[in-house]
């Protein structure tokens, strides 16, 4: 077994376990072995696809739109979900600039008929879409209408308010249709750990090495 499939074996493990953090760095490493050293090694869907969903639930649009250029053109010419997730980072992009809608966002989510080993990505990102745009919410209002927040998340008033007391501790005053927003708490950073480190200088000095074969 090549270390490009040691590698998936270990993201299918953490995806099917939940274990989202460890995604990214088992992406990346993918992604340099298949491109650099390993070429061929695993389908490539399994992993630009996977590792591009990765960085938009974690709001990395700068590598997300890195990882785009490195994809080979005619790769992205015939795969459609990798459309779809180049779709929806231009329309991230639109959105933290402000000129954006979040309903083109899912609408693109919703309208496309994701692989067993992408939906949970799908279902994360719209999730952590959801959340950074209810922190945007909190952060600048004291109070706002259901409705505006409602729609803002693309759900009905109702599930909102109700979603909204549940899981993020806001108060909704159902006779003058206002909720009260919680102010959200600090957002860690992800940083790349010392194990980490030492796997990609590992995968660097086998590449100089086949380098200095060749």
């Amino acid at each position: 077994m090549t270390q490009a499939q040691q590698l998936l074996e270990q993201a299918d493990a953490s995806l099917k376990a939940g274990r989202y953090q460890e995604l990214i760095p088992l992406y990346e490493q993918l992604e340099f072995l298949i491109s650099a050293i390993e070429i061929d090694a695993v389908p490539l869907n399994t992993v630009y696809e996977p590792l591009l969903a990765s960085y938009l639930v974690t709001h990395d649009l700068y590598s997300a739109r890195s990882l785009v250029h490195r994809i080979p053109e005619e790769y992205r010419a015939q795969a459609p979900q990798l459309a779809t997730l180049i779709q929806v980072l231009e329309k991230m992009r639109q959105w933290e600039r402000q000129n954006g809608n979040l309903k083109d966002i899912y609408a693109l989510l919703h309208q496309s008929r994701w692989n067993s080993s992408l939906a949970p990505l799908i279902a994360l990102l719209q999730d952590s879409i959801q959340d950074r745009e209810l922190d945007l919410l909190a952060k600048a209002y004291t109070s706002l209408p259901v409705q505006l927040a409602a729609s803002r998340i693309s759900l009905d008033e109702n599930t909102a308010a109700e979603q909204l007391v549940a899981t993020r501790g806001w108060r909704y005053d159902a006779s003058t249709g206002l909720l009260y927003p919680k102010a959200p708490g600090p957002t860690p950073n992800r940083s790349v750990g010392l194990q980490e480190f030492g796997q990609l200088a590992d995968i660097v000095a086998h590449l100089e090495v086949k380098q200095e074969s060749s």
